[in-house]
């Protein structure tokens, strides 16, 4: 089942998020579906994700998203993730 994920990063911004985004690359990883984000309402950035399963957000987040922080100096725990299924999506 498809799920969805939602992560709101109060010290979180673009200039961040567009170095994560390239040490990470810009291909699609497996099992991801669909990927936004922008600067959250509440101050911050916040990254909208649907993937396949949790458990291929969670591959992702553990075999690339954390070693790309730790290889940018980004230390400290994560924000946390916010996951729900998904009903039903447009394109």
């Amino acid at each position: 089942m498809a799920i969805a994920m939602m992560v709101d990063n109060p010290e979180g911004s673009q200039e961040v998020y567009d170095k994560i985004r390239a040490q990470l690359g810009l291909e699609k990883p497996a099992g991801g579906i669909f990927h936004v984000a922008g600067p959250s309402p509440n101050g911050g950035w916040r990254v909208i994700e649907v993937w396949e399963s949790e458990e291929e957000a969670d591959r992702f987040f553990q075999e690339r998203f954390m070693p790309a922080l730790q290889a940018l100096g980004l230390i400290g725990p994560p924000p946390p993730r916010e996951f729900w299924p998904v009903h039903n999506a447009m394109s």
